[in-house]
């Protein structure tokens, strides 16, 4: 790998280490870009709390970090600011309002709910339901639509266990769709390091057969992930079996 664009932070309450230890480790690993991508602050109307993710008010923090290593490692490591980011129809133009202000270089999808999330279902709970399969797929489109997506993040959270049939249809039209959007879509180092129920054949069988672009995100958590080789491997082993063509980088879309 050259480059990793999914890297979280403290803040999403479910990380750990400094933002420079996460530096460190990258710039060990022989990485040429490093891409900060905590899970974003959402304009949610109280008092719902999301809790994996950033609070609103830690959000110029979270910047003023990122700016700073940006600043300290000029030329030995190329860093850059970025979200990851579900796409809320009810709350995403309030929250690009208050993006737009900062020098954010980009955001990657990462549909963890469907609908807005307020009440609704997690992507990854496991399901039979087709409706929510047939969502997740359609509200993943609309997203990539928009134009504001570098990248799809663990496109196969999606936990569906239902009609192999209806998993094809629908994962065909969203894969077709990234295709035609110009979305590369990332094979998730977490879910093989962790042994999680993504990546998923299935989907990448898919995915390879329609001509998808697809890109490694080591998705870190921690700064030892960074250095983890055995998820990367296993990982573009499952390219080459469906014939993935694998960037090594990618070209940021602002917002």
């Amino acid at each position: 790998m050259l480059a990793n664009y999914h890297t979280h932070t403290w803040r999403c309450n479910h990380a750990e280490g400094t933002e420079e230890e996460y530096v460190l480790s990258a710039m060990e690993r022989g990485l040429t870009i490093l891409g900060f991508s905590d899970h974003t602050p959402y304009p949610f109307p109280q008092p719902y709390v999301s809790t994996f993710r950033m609070e609103m008010s830690q959000y110029e923090e979270y910047v003023t970090v990122i700016q700073g290593l940006k600043e300290k490692y000029e030329g030995q490591i190329q860093i850059y600011l970025g979200l990851e980011t579900e796409y809320y129809p009810k709350y995403f133009s309030q929250l690009l309002e208050k993006l737009r202000s900062s020098p954010l270089e980009y955001l990657i999808l990462g549909q963890h709910f469907v609908g807005n999330e307020i009440g609704d279902v997690y992507s990854g709970s496991e399901t039979g339901d087709v409706e929510v399969l047939r969502r997740y797929c359609y509200q993943a489109m609309d997203a990539m639509n928009t134009g504001l997506f570098t990248y799809f993040a663990h496109p196969d959270l999606i936990r569906f266990s239902g009609d192999p049939k209806l998993y094809r249809k629908y994962m065909t039209e969203m894969c077709q769709e990234a295709k035609n959007c110009r979305i590369p879509l990332e094979i998730n180092l977490l879910g093989l390091r962790q042994q999680r129920w993504y990546p998923r054949s299935d989907f990448w069988e898919i995915a390879g057969e329609t001509g998808c672009q697809a890109i490694l995100g080591t998705d870190a958590h921690a700064p030892w992930h960074l250095t983890e080789l055995d998820s990367e491997e296993k990982a573009r082993a499952l390219a080459e079996r469906n014939h993935l063509r694998l960037l090594q980088s990618v070209e940021l879309r602002s917002i």
